[in-house]
């Protein structure tokens, strides 16, 4: 464990360094699967501590879980924020796949809430962008996210990028529902945005049309062999794709 730490430290260190390379990137070409995972980051993210807990947000009493990189590993100043689908809830991110302890062994604060209703946050919200809005401000003041809005939570993140996108700094759209049907919606949504689908979800194909149009989307991301929630049959590809996207992404601000 300990040579395969010392490993995924030294890959993080010379990863750090692509953040002067490129002041613009054309996502539409970028290539996400180029690079692998950095080696041994199974064993650094098994000492990624993931914390519970509440804030009273826009008048809801909001269950959050948090997870900070661990010692030895540079922070990269990103801010990941998690939402979830119907059928799951912040807890998803932490044992059905590991993406907090990923993310935060790759050296990003990493952040996954309860939405109004799920999980172990009890009531409801009857302006969703705004409520979204107040978790950031609340969460991470100090730090635009990149906000993963899976399915159902497309219900808040909508809203907010309606009157508000300045407040991420890029997005990960996977097979949201509850979306803009308008054209000019996503032709004027210039913030840096990774679309996920799985192979088998086929009703997302005609999100993936409309999230295209945003002239600053990958190509659609296709996770083989997987359903409507991707993640859990690609947790691999994933993170890969994940980690690659926000690296990127903490490139560009680099230039801002």
């Amino acid at each position: 464990a300990t040579t395969a730490r010392m490993l995924f430290l030294l890959s993080l260190a010379a990863l750090s360094g692509t953040h002067t390379v490129l002041a613009v990137t054309d996502w539409k070409t970028l290539n996400l699967r180029a690079r692998e995972l950095p080696p041994g980051i199974e064993a650094v993210s098994k000492g990624v501590s993931i914390q519970q807990h509440r804030e009273d947000i826009g008048g809801v009493n909001t269950f959050y879980q948090t997870a900070e990189p661990p010692a030895g590993v540079a922070r990269s100043g990103q801010a990941v924020l998690l939402l979830h689908g119907a059928a799951f809830s912040s807890q998803t991110w932490v044992d059905r796949v590991p993406t907090m302890a990923t993310l935060a062994a790759l050296g990003h604060s990493v952040i996954a809430i309860d939405l109004p209703g799920f999980g172990k946050t009890r009531g409801s919200v009857s302006d969703k962008g705004e409520y979204l809005a107040q978790v950031i401000d609340t969460l991470s003041p100090d730090t635009k996210p990149v906000v993963i809005t899976p399915s159902a939570s497309g219900a808040f993140i909508f809203p907010l990028l309606s009157s508000a996108p300045d407040k991420l700094s890029a997005w990960v759209p996977v097979a949201p529902v509850s979306i803009s049907s308008r054209k000019e919606f996503y032709q004027n949504l210039t913030l840096p945005a990774m679309i996920v689908y799985g192979e088998r979800d086929f009703g997302a194909r005609r999100s993936n049309k409309l999230l295209s149009l945003m002239p600053n989307s990958t190509r659609p991301e296709e996770l083989p062999n997987a359903g409507h929630p991707a993640y859990l049959d690609q947790p691999g590809l994933w993170h890969q794709l994940l980690a690659n996207f926000i690296d990127r992404v903490a490139g560009n601000n680099t230039f801002q």
